[in-house]
């Protein structure tokens, strides 16, 4: 899920263009693109999260701390209290990146809206063929009144292709809400 941090960091990050919907450089803030008003408040965030003492921002993803010890950026997935806290130390920031959207795989066939899910996208590990899905959901005929007529097969093939015209007509009100993470590199000097 995006927690509250990544919210406030693609807000500061990103604040007037949508993020790329894929691995790109676009999605990827760091000293080189981000102007100085925004390197403030990505720090303030990042020392208030981490308990950093303060933020040096590096250039490459490995270099020298200020002591001269060889430090290494690790990428940490931001997952709200459960990352590592370092506090009084100095966090070494490399880049703030965001994921693409990304969905919970039960999600993919939870109906959204009458009963239906339009899953995005799915790439097949294997080949990296795209597919998508249409899940329809119903509930099969239930003797409620027993005066009401019979539902028949064809009602119910009727009903289906309903449904499926539903679904296809507005896409966007069928599809599962996605989510992005964010992905900060930093290194701390070690043995502090």
């Amino acid at each position: 899920m995006t927690t509250e941090l990544t919210k406030k960091l693609m807000s500061i990050c990103a604040p007037n263009a949508p993020l790329e919907n894929n691995h790109s450089l676009d999605n990827t803030f760091g000293i080189d693109n981000l102007t100085e008003e925004q390197r403030i408040q990505v720090e303030a965030e990042l020392i208030k999260h981490f308990e950093f003492s303060r933020i040096v921002w590096m250039q490459l993803p490995s270099g020298l701390s200020e002591n001269n010890e060889p430090i290494v950026a690790k990428s940490v997935k931001l997952a709200g209290e459960e990352n590592l806290k370092h506090p009084g130390e100095v966090g070494y920031v490399y880049k703030v990146l965001f994921t693409p959207v990304m969905y919970d795989p039960i999600e993919l066939h939870t109906p959204v809206k009458d009963g239906c899910v339009f899953a995005p996208t799915i790439y097949d590990p294997a080949t990296f063929e795209p597919k998508q899905s249409i899940t329809i959901t119903w509930s099969p005929d239930f003797p409620q009144d027993i005066d009401a007529p019979k539902r028949t097969y064809e009602d119910d093939k009727q009903m289906i292709r309903d449904l499926l015209e539903k679904v296809l007509t507005n896409p966007e009100e069928y599809r599962p809400k996605g989510f992005r993470a964010c992905i900060v590199r930093y290194a701390i000097t070690p043995n502090n």
